[in-house]
């Protein structure tokens, strides 16, 4: 809605200029009132939007606090009496209204033009001034001309350039031994998902004149232990300013960049909080903490289990400080519950992902035999299959609950890759799903839309096409009836470009690691397939997420046909996949 708000602008300088002609705002005001609601009318408006609405103060505040920092507008109740006028005039609940603040919305142009004649009469004449002066500081600031000259500013930054590390797993690599992958995964894509934006900044001018370059940096996904390699290049070898990682990257690694080296690292999956605490500002990530999915996990299993106190919850975790962390905070939430844990340990850093699958199949006797009714499941997804592989043969009389701590467990292409035993399992996690709890398709918001644009443009591998739910990578994947469907596009990258692109802007003409962190921890904005569509950053908060919710697998065989709701067995694509258990989002505490 940032056009919307400068819309208001404009009518907000027209008022200041009748006053300066000699006539004044409240003249004005009354000279319209047989068009324009007076203010008795407008607060009638708004407390008839507020009873009608029904909408939760929590959604009304935030959609304040959201449209004040999209606008610059710091008067509350000039900014509440416009929410409440535009959910009035649109039908619009206050929680539809938040995924719109930083998007275009021309539906909603009339709506906020009736908000912003009504919302200012108010206003005092000096309060008017007040908002125009935020408002032209605002443009002003969004993205000035350099006043100073251009330096070599921080490490990776000289006069002319930005180097940014890309840090990927070498899929060219797992291509060469015969791992089979989807036509349309390779180190090029994966790296151009980075590079492709950074390509469309420089074009237009780079930041503040410098243009953006990458540094592809690999490590090898069956030998986890050679992360550490890719710091060493990284920081070592290279003069790089900091580096990015959109998925799979194993947190176990990350301290090496941001505490050992001091460089910013963002990070497209989820890192440990006593990580994000040491990193000095350093680290970011989109997902929330696996210490807050294990807490909001605890939440949401003593609510809705019937078991009995004093049950036993089986936890399986992998060989990593920071999910280890995220146990105990499980472990000490079922204690306090009433329930008794036992706790076995997958040695998933060893570099042998069989001998992961095998310890892990394991625990499902030790978990029978010591009378376990129910079991969370922490390991990432490649470490998985011996598991549910096994509980496919036994057929264990407990339940399994998931916990979004490993990369790519509870997404798209983790589902794609889950052994089908798994079904009905469920997960606690911030990934969106493309199908509501209805069972219908839920539409790309505009940032959505904007993201799955931009892969297409910039991977013609696709043949301009991209399918909701299909995994990431996939060309031609062939359905029942002989359709075939190509790959979503890239989530996670689409975000942190968004992010990365609003820190660079903000961080000043000749930008610092400090400046740039900074920046992002100013940074709101959409989310794409996670945290209910809306994250931020924050102060303590070096996540984007601001939300979670259950999830449950669904298993669908390749060839399973289109059913008369459009879906496939409840998935979008013929792909196993994961789907809303209540469409309830949980906020994170």
């Amino acid at each position: 809605m940032k056009r919307l708000f400068i819309a208001i602008l404009s009518l907000m300088l027209l008022s200041a200029v009748v006053a300066a002609c000699g006539g004044s705002t409240d003249d004005n005001v009354s000279d319209n009132t047989g068009s324009q609601p007076s203010t008795q009318q407008g607060n009638e408006q708004e407390s008839s939007s507020s009873e009608e609405n029904n909408d939760s103060e929590d959604d009304r505040a935030t959609l304040i606090s959201l449209a004040k920092a999209a606008s610059g507008f710091d008067n509350e109740e000039f900014v509440g009496c416009l929410v409440d006028i535009v959910s009035n005039e649109t039908g619009y609940s206050y929680a539809e209204l938040i995924p719109l603040v930083d998007e275009e919305a021309p539906e909603l142009d009339d709506a906020l033009e009736t908000a912003s004649f009504t919302c200012l009469e108010t206003l005092s004449p000096e309060e008017i001034d007040a908002l125009i002066e935020q408002a032209e500081d605002e443009e002003s600031d969004a993205m000035p001309e350099p006043i100073e000259e251009r330096l070599a500013s921080d490490i990776g930054i000289t006069e002319d350039t930005i180097t940014v590390a890309v840090i990927i797993a070498d899929l060219e690599g797992l291509r060469n031994i015969g791992y089979p992958l989807p036509a349309g995964l390779s180190n090029e894509t994966l790296t151009g998902r980075v590079s492709k934006y950074f390509e469309d900044w420089n074009a237009a001018g780079g930041i503040y004149g410098r243009s953006l370059e990458v540094v592809e940096i690999t490590w090898d996904p069956l030998s986890p232990a050679t992360m550490e390699n890719a710091c060493i290049e990284a920081t070592l070898d290279n003069e790089i300013f900091m580096a990015i990682n959109g998925s799979g990257f194993n947190p176990t690694f990350v301290p090496c960049f941001t505490e050992d080296n001091d460089m910013l690292f963002i990070l497209g999956d989820k890192a440990p909080q006593v990580q994000i605490d040491a990193s000095a500002d350093r680290l970011f990530a989109l997902f929330p903490p696996g210490e807050v999915a294990a807490s909001t996990a605890g939440d949401v299993f003593l609510s809705e289990t019937e078991l009995p106190a004093g049950s036993t919850i089986g936890i399986l975790e992998p060989v990593s400080p920071g999910v280890q962390a995220a146990v105990t905070e499980l472990e000490q939430k079922l204690q306090d519950g009433g329930f008794n844990t036992t706790t076995i340990t997958v040695n998933t850093l060893s570099g042998d992902n069989a001998a992961a699958n095998a310890e892990a199949a394991a625990a499902v006797s030790q978990f029978n035999a010591e009378g376990a009714q129910q079991v969370f499941v922490l390991l990432p997804f490649i470490n998985t299959e011996g598991f549910f592989g096994e509980i496919g043969k036994l057929q264990p009389d407990w339940d399994v609950s998931i916990i979004d701590v490993g990369p790519g467990m509870c997404t798209q292409f983790g589902a794609s890759r889950t052994n089908p035993a798994a079904e009905g399992a469920k997960c606690i996690t911030s990934t969106g799903s493309y199908t509501d709890a209805d069972g219908t398709i839920v539409p790309d918001s505009e940032f959505e839309a904007q993201c799955r644009e931009n892969w297409l443009r910039h991977f013609p591998v696709f043949e301009g096409k991209s399918d909701i739910g299909t995994p990431s990578g996939e060309v031609g994947l062939e359905t029942a009836d002989g359709e075939l469907l190509n790959s979503d596009y890239a989530l996670n990258e689409c975000m942190i470009m968004r992010a990365l692109y609003f820190a660079f802007q903000n961080a000043g003409v000749n930008p610092t690691r400090d400046s740039v962190a900074d920046a992002l921890k100013q940074y709101v904005g959409p989310a794409a397939q996670m945290s209910n569509k809306q994250g931020a950053f924050g102060l303590g908060k070096n996540y984007f997420a601001t939300e979670m919710w259950e999830v449950e697998f669904r298993v669908v065989p390749p060839q399973t046909p289109r059913g008369a709701d459009g879906l496939f067995n409840g998935c979008p694509a013929p792909t196993n996949c994961w789907v809303p258990v209540t469409g309830n989002w949980i906020a994170i505490k």
